[in-house]
């Protein structure tokens, strides 16, 4: 079992990477992984961005899900791992994991493994794990588990590799057919890899001629209703469709209606930009794809995933029996588009769900959380808390939190009410459920459950998202009735969208947050630490920490399938949007503001509003008309000398000049004369440590970078960006001289040189290691 962040020891991790520009082949890349001591402020250690290995009866062990970008059009060969030497030190128990368990379920207690802990062989036997290499929107993505510790039970010996380096060799294959290049896409794939700047190697291309962001599939008898939100959304995306099933059907190929709709879900995707899809309809208007999965005891052979029309590579059925996401069937675990579902069946509810959605997005959207707790088991063991403790991290200093814990007296249905009722942006509720109901208080003063009968009853005016643990309220496929999701997001109070599980929520004995709620966890971690507001973004980007996981462990890819929607995956939840015609507004989308251009350039512009003319200036000198959208202008850099221009775009309504857009970009068409530089340390810059990366940026012609301490050579890197990690405590305290030298083909360029001083001060190697005792510890208390 692999998962929850941990209190161990500090394991800050800190990012390097050596990349090649072009690749022959067979080709290599390295990224650098430096593990060191942190606190979170609060006197507790934490490890971030690491997990918990966690086998039952097994020692607790962290990781480090490694995410590595490869370049475009790669195929991997191999994958090693190197390390530094050790730190030591003898005299540790650690203690064990314990087995997941639903949330219906009584949990079960292990004793630790006698056979593991009776042995003194290293645990985990190997330092990393190779998960696979995985696709989001066409990019490769390498996922690694990294095991930073290894412990000998029997002697209770810990060893902590300080340095992890990551090396990867591949070879040329074939480009990903979902692979666009648009700006857009490297942008959002460079936030959930360790190593962005390979996104540099990559060249942009231009967006698509034709554009249809956001997309709602429904019926024919629905078409009219929801093209009013069409309508509404086109305002603040770049296009806006409605389609009917019966148009797919009968346009696109599948062996089934749901393949069909994928298809044309993956057409949209690659010709025309699409980024959001909103099912417009329950199970009856658009059909779900039902997922196998089997875990702890459990089958599931018809789990409803909406993903299936979000995750856009292979099939999910490799094999072709029929029987959708078995581990066997290349499941994708990225997501390219957005998808959100309308649980209606007919056009009152329909229109209904229209409204909601655009009154909710004109709304001002309040500074204010309820995190609430329900106990899981007896006596609040686990202790339920820790996913409000959890999620709290995430949300900003500004906002109220209320916790609405039983812990704190029985949360009875009118506090229930009361909660919604003041406001809040999101809820996120813990305890045990089924389709129709879930608890909101378990032990303390008796248990009150809250029924979808119940919903109702709520008089909120502003409507949160929520999130949950609960087993099976968000059962959709379920044709005899809706499920509480369902019955949130239909009623005229409620909620705007409900991310809850299809099937069983699961936990573990001794984690009431593990698993299931770490996707909640990530949900919140989404909208306010990594700034996605969208409602199908949320899902996506929380799905995108838990990837790696669900490849590996079965118990997390039941959870990563059972997550779905019932809501519009478009709309934001933490801004305002207002009514009625956007802002007349032009941008330009390519080249970049500060990028380096050469031979013709086709300046792309995105518009809002009204706007039927732009005018193409290069250094306010007026160079071409469009008057038809998609408005672009090929530009010549070959009449131009080398140097900065300003591209100036203006945007004009029947004539008259509504708005004005710019960037800078630099002509190079000349090949430039050779230089290289050390970018880090500065020159005469203090330094000490172990890991001290030496950095430098070079020309384009320049292939090879030598670096040298004091006169000696100590590394030769062929692969841009081009690093040294020079250990300090090798030389002494002082001053000392580091040069590059820069090579073409073997032939040397140029040089830089700088002198720094290093002060390195005598500290207790391991002292941090009695820090490793408080690993039963897996949340932050308040």
């Amino acid at each position: 079992m692999k998962g929850r962040t941990m209190i161990v020891l500090a394991l800050l991790v800190m990012l390097s990477a050596s990349i090649p520009a072009a690749f022959s082949e067979n080709d290599n890349l390295s990224v650098d992984y430096i593990f060191e001591m942190s606190s979170d402020g609060c006197g507790q250690l934490m490890i971030k961005d690491t997990m918990v290995l966690s086998e039952p009866g097994a020692p607790l062990i962290p990781y480090r899900a490694a995410s590595i970008l490869l370049p475009v059009d790669a195929e991997l060969k191999d994958v090693k791992v190197k390390t530094g030497t050790p730190l030591v030190q003898t005299g540790f128990d650690l203690p064990w994991g314990q087995p997941p368990c639903t949330f219906s379920d009584t949990p079960v207690t292990v004793g630790k493994n006698e056979e593991i802990y009776g042995s003194d062989n290293l645990y985990p036997s190997n330092l990393f794990d190779v998960i696979g290499v995985e696709y989001c929107r066409g990019f490769a993505i390498l996922n690694i588990h990294l095991y930073p510790v290894q412990y000998q039970p029997k002697s209770g010996t810990v060893h902590f590799y300080e340095s992890m380096t990551v090396e990867v060799k591949f070879a040329k294959g074939s480009r990903n057919k979902l692979y666009r290049g648009l700006s857009g896409d490297k942008k959002d794939v460079a936030k959930i890899v360790d190593n962005p700047d390979m996104m540099e190697t990559l060249a942009e291309e231009p967006i698509p001629l034709a554009t249809e962001e956001y997309i709602i599939i429904t019926s024919s008898t629905l078409v009219t209703t929801f093209q009013e939100l069409a309508d509404w959304k086109a305002n603040y995306v770049n296009g806006a469709s409605v389609y009917d099933t019966t148009y797919i059907y009968n346009n696109y190929s599948g062996s089934d209606n749901q393949a069909k709709i994928r298809n044309f879900i993956i057409d949209k995707y690659n010709n025309y930009g699409t980024e959001y899809v909103l099912l417009g309809g329950d199970i009856g208007v658009v059909p779900y794809r039902g997922f196998y999965i089997s875990t702890g005891g459990y089958t599931d052979s018809d789990m409803a995933a909406d993903m299936y029309y979000a995750h856009l590579d292979g099939t999910f059925d490799g094999d072709g029996d029929g029987r959708y996401g078995e581990t066997t069937d290349g499941v994708d675990y990225y997501a390219e588009i957005a998808v959100g579902r309308a649980p209606v069946d007919n056009a009152t509810e329909a229109a209904a769900f229209v409204d909601k959605v655009i009154a909710y997005e004109q709304m001002d959207k309040p500074e204010r959380v309820c995190l609430h707790e329900s106990r899981v088991g007896s006596n609040n063991s686990p202790d339920a808390r820790c996913l409000a403790w959890n999620c709290d991290n995430y949300i900003p200093s500004g906002y109220t939190i209320e916790y609405l814990f039983e812990e704190n007296g029985t949360v009875t249905k009118d506090d229930w009410r009361a909660a919604w009722a003041a406001g809040p942006i999101a809820v996120v509720h813990i305890g045990h459920g089924n389709t129709t109901v879930y608890y909101i208080n378990y032990e303390v003063g008796g248990t009150v459950s809250w029924y979808t009968t119940d919903v109702s009853s709520l008089t909120n005016t502003f409507y949160p998202w929520t999130t949950s643990v609960a087993c099976i309220t968000g059962e959709f496929e379920d044709t005899g009735s809706d499920c509480l999701a369902e019955y949130y997001v239909k009623d005229d109070c409620g909620a705007i969208g409900a991310l809850y599980n299809d099937n069983y929520g699961w936990y573990m004995s001794n984690d009431a947050c593990a698993l299931s709620g770490e996707f909640c966890e990530m949900e919140v971690r989404a909208c306010w630490n990594d700034g996605y507001e969208k409602l199908g973004d949320i899902l996506n980007r929380s799905r995108y920490y838990m990837a790696s996981s669900a490849q590996s462990d079965s118990y997390y890819r039941w959870c990563f399938y059972e997550r779905n929607l019932m809501g519009d995956p478009e709309t934001p939840c933490l801004t305002k949007r207002t009514g009625g015609q956007p802002d007349d507004t032009v941008t330009i989308t390519y080249p970049p503001n500060g990028s380096t251009v050469e031979g013709t350039v086709t300046i792309t512009v995105s518009y809002t509003g009204s706007i039927d003319e732009v005018r193409f200036y290069i250094d306010d000198v007026l160079k071409n008309t469009d008057t038809s959208a998609p408005f672009q202008w090929n530009w010549d850099t070959t009449l131009y000398e080398d140097d900065d221009y300003t591209i100036r775009v203006d945007g004009y309504v029947s004539g008259t000049l509504a708005d004005t857009d710019s960037v800078t970009v630099t002509v190079q068409n000349e090949t430039p004369s050779s230089w290289v530089e050390i970018t880090y340390p500065a020159d005469g810059q203090t330094v000490s440590g172990r890991r001290v990366t030496i950095t430098a940026s070079a020309s384009e012609d320049i292939d090879t970078v030598q670096f040298y301490i004091d006169g000696v050579l100590r590394r030769t890197d062929s692969y841009a960006p081009f690093s040294y990690r020079w250990d300090t405590t090798r030389y002494s305290n002082g001053q000392h001289t580091i040069m590059v030298k820069g090579y073409d083909g073997g032939v040397f360029k140029a040089d830089d040189s700088i002198t720094v001083t290093v002060a390195n001060y005598s500290i207790a190697l391991l002292s941090w290691l009695v820090l490793f005792l408080p690993i039963g510890i897996i949340y932050r208390k308040r």
